[in-house]
Formats: structure tokens, C-alpha cells, sequence
């Protein structure tokens, strides 16, 4: 008697597969059996894990987050000789003595701060021959919930060739599903090589073995590198212009343009809930805006240039949220659908920034300098940076101070990002705007200048 081909619904198991290049296999589907009804305790376990790791490393952000904002504010009111000449505030005649207020100088800081965590990562694997990825894989369904992936029993795949055994045009069915379900990198359940790559080309498998890093991998990091190298700039020379508790609560405006990228890009959901979050966001933006530029009853008739100031730093902050959301949507999406480690991506974030450092320093530099304001956004003298440096004690230690904070703050915002999400890590960064307030009136006082 022939057998009648069953088509009932079938149920999808997430979990994934040991990495094997050589081999195709087959989708995990669900039988009918107990087992496979079964939910994954293994996978429920490391997806709480992953969510307490997320909320620990957010509270890193955020005391990292604040330090890093306070001492580079710092470092702007700091006054050391240079070869540069300024306007003395006591004397108003012309000095040598001039504030530290170099915002591309403070770039370089985060680039070489971000790029240490390749130093480290390297140390790591010679020291405890640990595997530079060691973070869970995860994978995002479509509406942004994250899982992440077990390895299916022998049990699992004998079950899946029974059930397509028995349909009909069973072998074409099931290539088509082994092109469908094929390994795109490592899918176990931690990362256990430098970088996975997507798809593999000739020669990247010797790679892949030996603990490299493939050429495009490296490049494709570049996208997320120039995006944060500009978000950062425009950020460092907004804060030139408004204090630091302004420029905190304006970030907030990065919730919105994330959840705006997470949508458009990334294919998530938003409920009425959080639409009304954001227009409440927006609207504390506004407020903080109107404030910051010097709507007050205590503003004066001659601050208008100051005011003027203002606006233009906050209109470079607002700018720089943009493409601080859309870096992390883009990161958000190489750390889950590229498996690329958060610490790593990082490291190579950072090389990338000095790379195009060795181009812009010397048009920097060379550039002629202008009376404007908005002329800091491309002119800076990086000489005069290093003799104000050397002049400087404190200068050093608060760089020092600043490299440790700020790559804190980068490695522990993308570990952010794997683990929760893009809006998540960007609510994270914006929580930091109280404490850093707190502590420039407890540093500064409460009639400190800005």
C-alpha cells in the first residue's frame, strides 16, 4: 500500500547547528514527539543571562558615561601654554595662555581608547589562550525579540529527515530547504573564533582557522567607524558652546531618531506606547533647548552672541544623534546578523578612526583658521595640541582619565546593543544626563561658568 504523504503544520525549533563548513544541513523543524514540543530550557537560561548581562553593562554605561562627559569638559577650561595666541578674559590682551578647547583632539582620545581593546583582546589570547568571541550568539526574530540558538540533538535531525522523507519530491524539497537553513557563520551557542564571516570566500577558511580577521570584515567595520568619527566631532564641538547637563538631556533626542532607524532598517514594531514616549521625548528636547540657549529670566541683552553660540552647539549635538543612531542600528546589525564580538568591533572602530586620522591631521593643521565659531569644525592646530600637552601635567592625567572612561563607555554601549537593542543602549547613554549634571554643580558649584 503507498504511503500518504502527511501535511500537517510544522513547527519550527530555534536552535542551530556545530560549525561545519563541509556539511549542509537541514532546517530544525518540530515533530510531533514530546521532546520536540518541549521548550528549550538551555535556551531560556542564557536568554535571561543575556538580558542581566545587557542591565550590568548598562549601569557601566552609565557611570562611564558620565565621567567621560565631565572630564572632557574639563579638559575645555583648562588654560596651558602653546604656540597659539587668545584673548587673556582678565587682561584682554593677547596670550600664549590658552584653554584646551580642542574637539578633534578629543576624537584621537576616544579612537586610541577604542583601539586599545585590540591590545587587550591580543594579550588575552596569549596569555589565557581564550577565543577572542566568547559572548552568546544571538538572533532577532522579525518584530526585534532576540533568542539565542542551542544545538539540536541527533534525535532533532533523525526526526527532520523523517518528516520531509516521507512528502513528495522529498530531494528537491530538501535542498531547497538545506540552501534555505545553510550556516551563514557560527551558530553555536558562544562565538569560539576572532570574527565569523558571511558568506566565506576562498581562502577565508584558513583564516577563520588560523585566528585572523578577513579583509572584508574589516572593511565593512569602516561604515560604522566614519559614522561614529563624525557623530563624535560634531558632538565635541557642540559641547564647546553649552554646558554639559544641556548637552546630556539634548542626547535625549537620540531615542528618537533610533527607534525611527530600528523601524525603517531593522524591521521592528512599535506600539502606541512608545509613540507616545517619543513625542514626550521630543517635547523635553524642545524644553531643553529653549533653555539651553539662554531663554531665561536671568539672560541679559549682551549675551547674544553667546546665544547665539548656543544654538549653533545644540544644532551640532541634534546633528550628531543622527548619526549616533543610525551607527548603533548599523552595529545592532553586525553584532546579530554578522556575529561580529562587541569588544572587537570596537577595537577595529578605533583603527579604522586612526587611519583616517593619518588624513585628516595635516588638513586639520593646514587648513586656515577662521574668527567664526563654526570654523573649529574644520580647523585645528594639532601641534599647538601637543606643546599645550607637554606644558600640562593635568592635561595629561585628565587624558588618561578620559581614555579609560570613554572606551568603558564604547565597550560596554555595544555589549549593550547585542543584548538588548539599539533604542535600549540609546536610553542607556541618555540616563547618564542627571548624574552628570550632579556632578559638575558638586565639582563647579552652582554659579559655575555655562
Amino acid at each position: 500500500m503507498p504511503i500518504t504523504p502527511s501535511f500537517s503544520p510544522i513547527t519550527y525549533h530555534e536552535t542551530s547547528v556545530p560549525v561545519t563548513r563541509l556539511a549542509l544541513y537541514l532546517p530544525p523543524v518540530m515533530t510531533k514527539t514530546p521532546f520536540v514540543e518541549e521548550p528549550s530550557t538551555k535556551m531560556t537560561l542564557q536568554a535571561e543571562t543575556s538580558r542581566r548581562d545587557g542591565a550590568l553593562h548598562a549601569a557601566a554605561m552609565l557611570v562611564s558615561g558620565t565621567f567621560s562627559t565631565v572630564i572632557m569638559k574639563t579638559e575645555y577650561g583648562v588654560r596651558a601654554q602653546g604656540t597659539a595666541t587668545c584673548v587673556d578674559p582678565a587682561t584682554g590682551e593677547s596670550t600664549t595662555l590658552c584653554p584646551f578647547d580642542k574637539p578633534w583632539f578629543g576624537v584621537l582620545q576616544m579612537k586610541v581608547a577604542m583601539t586599545l581593546c585590540l591590545a587587550f583582546l591580543y594579550a588575552r589570547q596569549c596569555t589565557q589562550h581564550r577565543a577572542y568571541l566568547e559572548t552568546p550568539v544571538l538572533r532577532m526574530r522579525k518584530g526585534g525579540r532576540r533568542y539565542v540558538t542551542t544545538a539540536p540533538s541527533q534525535e532533532d535531525m533523525a526526526a527532520i529527515k523523517r518528516k520531509y522523507a516521507s512528502h513528495t519530491e522529498a530531494e528537491s524539497k530538501v535542498e531547497a530547504l538545506k540552501r534555505k537553513y545553510r550556516p551563514r557563520g557560527n551558530d553555536s551557542a558562544n562565538e569560539e573564533s576572532p570574527l565569523l564571516y558571511h558568506p566565506l570566500r576562498a581562502g577565508e577558511e584558513d583564516q577563520a582557522q588560523q585566528g585572523r580577521v578577513s579583509l572584508r570584515t574589516m572593511a565593512a567595520i569602516a561604515i560604522p567607524a566614519m559614522l561614529d568619527l563624525l557623530q563624535t566631532v560634531l558632538s565635541n564641538v557642540g559641547l564647546l558652546w553649552i554646558s554639559s547637563s544641556v548637552y546630556q538631556m539634548a542626547r535625549g533626542s537620540i531615542i528618537i531618531f533610533s527607534a525611527f532607524f530600528s523601524v525603517r532598517l531593522m524591521g521592528k514594531q512599535l506600539y502606541g506606547f512608545h509613540y507616545a514616549s517619543i513625542w514626550i521625548v521630543m517635547l523635553a528636547v524642545a524644553l531643553v533647548g529653549y533653555a539651553g540657549v539662554g531663554h531665561s529670566s536671568t539672560a541679559s541683552t549682551t549675551s547674544d552672541a553667546d546665544s547665539l553660540n548656543a544654538m549653533l552647539g545644540l544644532g551640532f549635538i541634534i546633528a550628531s544623534q543622527v548619526l549616533c543612531a543610525l551607527q548603533i542600528v548599523v552595529e545592532e546589525h553586525m553584532m546579530l546578523a554578522l556575529n561580529v564580538s562587541p569588544m572587537l568591533l570596537v577595537g577595529f572602530e578605533g583603527l579604522w578612526g586612526l587611519v583616517f586620522y593619518v588624513v585628516l591631521v595635516p588638513v586639520l593643521t593646514l587648513t586656515p583658521p577662521g574668527d567664526s565659531a563654526f570654523s573649529r569644525t574644520w580647523h585645528e592646530d594639532f601641534a599647538d595640541s601637543f606643546v599645550q600637552l607637554s606644558n600640562s601635567p593635568m592635561l595629561v592625567g585628565l587624558i588618561l582619565a578620559y581614555i579609560v572612561a570613554v572606551g568603558t563607555l564604547n565597550v560596554t554601549g555595544n555589549y549593550v546593543t547585542k543584548h538588548l537593542s539599539a533604542v535600549m543602549r540609546s536610553i542607556a547613554e541618555v540616563r547618564s544626563n542627571l548624574s552628570a549634571e550632579l556632578t559638575m554643580l558638586e565639582l563647579l558649584g552652582q554659579n559655575a561658568p555655562n
